[in-house]
């Protein structure tokens, strides 16, 4: 299969072919978890998209080599620790076994690699070495720092002029530097618990560094293919990784980089300084993971999405819609079906299935991608109604639409539920006398009670759907 995927590229600021370094393969390096707290929806955001990008690069015919970090060292972590009064690794271990709990919630696929910076200090320092000797940085007695005016393409990334840049976040002043812009790669201090021995003395690496040596180490020294975070990311953190790793003799770091919108509360993003944020335990309390990963997917990675609770109802209730429209009940399908009705069926699903691939291709353009899919749902939705289509196309076709949707991590088919002693099937004349008990209830206008009986058909695994020709029914 020719790989005709687009991906906008932050570098060039152009959405541009991509073309692995080795043919059939990709590098795919996504910033991870700072875990010293619970993840939020922001966090989420990202990753679902990396995770649907990263499942579209294998329905391409693409082997993935995806690799996400876990900063367990950090500033952060440290000062929550000592406010815990627990070593900071301990605290970090807790929060990251976490996320990924949470990461699974959402089905996201687990990266091929997960590595901790705390368990590659040695290629840490290996890495920094080669910097130092390729003169990009030096030595001082608070730590290493990267020379950024050794680095004449500083700034390419983010498309900042190196006279214009301040120090920002995560930028340490401090007098020792010879610019005050220029970057840790190794902080010479104690810091109980996430110290260890280095050429220059013991300490810890800084934010930046790790990225570039875990990347590496996990391509063989290779370059990236694609390089993917959040946009807050860009500068300092990415243009940092783009210095320190050509500094090192890697160029291009990256052939490729892909970047997230926010996702944001009232315009503004969200983010725990801000205190503006939602929990990914506390949304997965009023929502499932499949509706927060569609929440997310009607916006295109690289736009804002503004959180809401009604945006999240209305991703549920299209969800609910997709199902029901392709889930079969007993006894649908025409005895005498019309071969010209199956056949405009099976085309226009068909196209819309084309389609949803070209919006895929198209720098991973989900929303019109989905539209296509569920505007699919709906025409065999309306064939069912119909009655012209045999049984056999008609779940021919669901099953295309529904397989399109799983390339996106979307479950919309029925799956089969078998019965357990704590959840027993029910027996079909217990469902007909529910059900005729529900429409006595509809009659009498006494809709709460009508809807309590659906709600405790659906426990029990019976899907019912309201049609002209009746209530029909049947086991998911």
């Amino acid at each position: 299969m020719a790989l005709t995927l687009q991906l906008h590229n932050t570098l060039t600021d152009k959405i541009e072919p991509f073309v692995p370094r080795v043919a059939g393969h990709a590098a795919v390096y996504v910033c991870g978890i700072t875990p010293y707290d619970h993840c939020h929806m922001g966090h989420a955001r990202t990753l679902v998209a990396f995770d649907i990008l990263r499942r579209w690069m294998v329905n391409c015919g693409l082997d993935v080599n995806y690799i996400q970090n876990v900063t367990d060292i950090d500033d952060k972590i440290i000062k929550r620790a000592k406010e815990k009064k627990q070593p900071p690794l301990e605290l970090s271990a807790h929060f990251d076994k976490l996320s990924r709990e949470d990461m699974a919630s959402l089905d996201i696929i687990p990266p091929n690699h997960m590595p901790k910076i705390s368990e590659h200090i040695p290629q840490t320092l290996e890495l920094i070495a080669k910097i130092i000797a390729n003169k990009h940085a030096y030595a001082t007695k608070s730590g290493v720092y990267f020379d950024i005016s050794s680095f004449p393409n500083y700034g390419k990334l983010s498309r900042q002029d190196l006279a214009n840049i301040k120090a920002g976040a995560r930028i340490e002043i401090n007098e020792d530097k010879r610019n005050p812009e220029d970057f840790a790669l190794w902080k010479l201090e104690e810091s109980e618990g996430a110290t260890y021995d280095s050429p220059w003395g013991r300490g810890r690496p800084g934010w930046h560094i790790e990225c570039s040596a875990m990347s590496l180490h996990y391509t063989a020294g290779h370059p990236l293919d694609l390089h993917g975070g959040a946009r807050d990311l860009i500068f300092p953190h990415h243009e940092n990784e783009i210095a320190q790793s050509e500094g090192a003799g890697v160029k291009p770091f990256s052939r490729h980089w892909v970047h997230t919108g926010f996702l944001t509360v009232n315009g503004e993003k969200m983010a725990k300084s801000l205190g503006n944020f939602i929990t990914i335990r506390e949304a997965l309390k009023k929502w499932d993971g499949q509706t927060i990963r569609l929440f997310f997917a009607l916006t295109h990675y690289r736009s804002p999405i503004d959180f809401s609770e009604s945006a999240l109802n209305s991703a549920k209730n299209t969800l609910d819609n997709v199902r029901r429209s392709l889930t079969m009940m007993e006894g649908e399908g025409a005895q005498a079906p019309d071969a010209a009705a199956e056949r405009s069926l099976t085309a226009s699903v068909d196209g819309h299935i084309i389609s949803f691939a070209s919006f895929m291709n198209s720098d991973i353009d989900t929303p019109q991608a989905l539209a296509e899919l569920i505007e699919a749902s709906k025409m065999v939705a309306r064939a069912r109604a119909e009655h012209k289509c045999s049984r056999a196309v008609l779940e021919s076709n669901s099953k295309k639409v529904a397989d399109a949707f799983s390339i996106l991590g979307l479950s919309v088919a029925a799956a089969p539920a078998a019965p357990s002693l704590a959840n027993p099937r029910l027996a079909p004349e217990t469902i007909e006398q529910l059900l005729a008990a529900r429409e006595a209830a509809r009659k009498n206008k006494d809709y709460a009670a009508a809807d309590e009986i659906r709600k405790k058909l659906a426990a029990a695994g019976v899907l019912i759907e309201d049609s002209k020709e009746g209530v029909k029914w049947r086991y998911v």
